[in-house]
């Protein structure tokens, strides 16, 4: 990119994570030039496979007390899936993405607008990590770039298309929704979607971190792709939009080795190879 001054992001092992300062995205942007933040070539070659004319992905950092953050599961999960990886602050985040071929919204817990709810209880306080997703969506559909997103990424893809979130899941089921176990509950897929491609199952076992929820009742130009026992919608997107919604975190699996949860990664380079 023209304008820009490249940044490396550095292993932080008490994040596992890669991170960068905000410091130092904050010198950059003094000086008038935007923030590339990228990984090394040899972090690459640890994670996955360098591939010729790699495809560049945006992928929305989260944040780490003072720091810009990709946990180490996104990192190794995209890089396996064969792409190369711009990291994404979040001021100026259209300029950064200006050339990338594919966009991956990550989870994090942040506050949304008012009006991706029914209840209303809680007055949202504009910030700038939900402007950034914003942005970063409405950018990415203007350009027709293809969008992966994961957990509060799904949800706040299916919002701005016009559906609604369930504030506190717990309220409306019994199962644990909001869980540090790496298998938390079954994911039923439904048949003829793409993810019963990937996964050529009718229910896996997934984990599970989310507080709130998307409603059943998808909006317009989405499909449902899975749902959990209690019929919360676990998985959504649509081929024609190029958007692929997933709730829970495939990352985590995709790691160490799993292969069908890998294809939910290999699914935006697809995207990205078949425009």
């Amino acid at each position: 990119m023209k304008n820009t001054i490249k940044i490396y992001a550095a292993y932080m092992p008490k994040f596992n994570a890669y991170c960068v300062s905000d410091k130092q995205v904050s010198d950059v942007i003094a000086t008038g030039k935007i923030p590339e933040i990228l990984l090394k070539d040899e972090v690459y070659s640890s994670l996955g496979e360098i591939l010729t004319n790699a495809p560049v992905v945006g992928f929305l950092m989260g944040r780490e007390s003072g720091y810009y953050s990709i946990d180490y599961n996104y990192a190794k999960s995209i890089a396996q899936s064969g792409v190369k990886l711009r990291l994404l602050t979040y001021e100026n985040t259209a300029k950064q993405m200006m050339g990338l071929k594919g966009l991956i919204l990550p989870g994090g817990a942040f506050p949304s607008p008012d009006y991706f709810y029914e209840d209303g209880i809680e007055e949202y306080k504009p910030n700038s990590r939900y402007e950034a997703y914003q942005t970063a969506i409405i950018t990415a559909r203007q350009y027709n770039i293809p969008i992966l997103g994961i957990c509060a990424g799904a949800q706040i893809i299916a919002c701005i298309l016009g559906g609604r979130l369930l504030r506190d899941v717990k309220q409306h089921t019994n199962i644990m929704h909001k869980s540090q176990l790496h298998i938390a509950h079954w994911v039923f897929i439904l048949p003829g979607t793409p993810l019963s491609n990937m996964f050529h199952a009718k229910s896996i076992m997934t984990n599970s971190r989310h507080r709130e929820a998307v409603k059943s009742n998808l909006p317009e130009g989405l499909e449902l792709y899975a749902v959990a026992e209690d019929g919360i919608p676990e998985a959504w997107g649509s081929v024609a939009k190029k958007i692929l919604c997933i709730q829970w975190h495939p990352e985590d699996f995709a790691a160490e080795g799993h292969k069908e949860m890998q294809e939910i990664y290999n699914w935006l380079a697809k995207q990205i190879v078949n425009q």
